[in-house]
């Protein structure tokens, strides 16, 4: 290679990306959510749409377990959440406003737009896993902004 991880990482933030929070339940029940920007879709027949984790921390293998979630896709105006949710702490939901979608998994109100989702199939990819999943609902929010990020810093669309 002829470049180095922070090069690397540098031109990756060169692409714009939306910011999502995917949230899920543990096996207790309590639910959990990381913010993530490497989500995308990838079929329309049928539904399906990835997003990638990092395999140490940011709960994975508790996602894994899970099998169901809610990619909830931020707006401007939620910007803490993406914060929030970035960030390692005991109870990120603690005083957050959210009810839980048809799949039992934590939805924010004023999103974008939200897709639940069940496991499709994961793999393996370097320090991530990258999770493919079907869609079984989908909320279209009133909102018409983005929330993105763009080398290191937020921005709106």
């Amino acid at each position: 290679m002829t470049f180095d991880a922070k090069e690397f990482r540098n031109a990756l933030g060169c692409f714009a990306t939306g910011i999502t929070v995917v949230t899920a339940k543990n096996a207790n029940g309590e639910p959990l959510g990381v913010t993530i920007n490497s989500f995308s879709s990838v079929s329309l027949d049928p539904p399906l749409v990835l997003f990638s984790l990092a395999r140490v921390g940011g709960h994975c293998q508790e996602f894994m377990t899970s099998g169901k979630f809610a990619v909830n896709i931020l707006t401007p105006a939620q910007r803490q959440l993406s914060d929030r949710f970035s960030m390692a702490r005991d109870n990120r939901f603690e005083g957050i406003d959210y009810h839980l979608g048809e799949n039992g998994c934590p939805m924010f109100e004023d999103s974008l737009s939200v897709f639940e989702c069940e496991t499709y199939a994961v793999h393996d990819a370097g320090d991530h896993s990258v999770f493919i999943c079907r869609v079984t609902n989908v909320v279209v929010g009133e909102e018409d902004q983005a929330l993105l990020f763009h080398k290191g810093q937020y921005h709106t669309f």
